[in-house]
């Protein structure tokens, strides 16, 4: 059975994630040096974004987050909560609803 690809709601949603895992990390003091070698930066929503883009070059061969399917992109999410959890950092993957607040900012 063929997955369908990620909705756009997922996309803004994965957006709202990384960004919020960025602002997390980087209050944290968690550089970005824990997940790259040899680079110490703060996080901004593409660093956490290229971390998924990370996995799914590795779990699914794909290079861009636009060809996940929703079950991959959810598998993504599991396994980067599960990573930065190690951190003490939680942060729910965004419904629709707090999309809506996100949009209007």
């Amino acid at each position: 059975m063929e997955s369908k690809q990620r909705t756009a709601v997922q996309n803004n949603s994965l957006h709202l994630y990384c960004t919020e895992i960025a602002e997390l990390l980087n209050e944290h003091g968690i550089s970005l040096e824990v997940f790259y070698k040899n680079i110490e930066a703060d996080h901004t929503m593409e660093s956490v974004k290229e971390l998924w883009r990370s996995f799914a070059r590795s779990k699914y061969g794909k290079v861009s987050t636009a060809d996940l399917t929703t079950k991959e992109l959810q598998a993504i999410y599991e396994e980067v909560n599960r990573h930065v959890a190690k951190f003490g950092i939680h942060v729910p993957f965004p419904s629709e609803e707090s999309l809506i607040n996100y949009e209007d900012l």
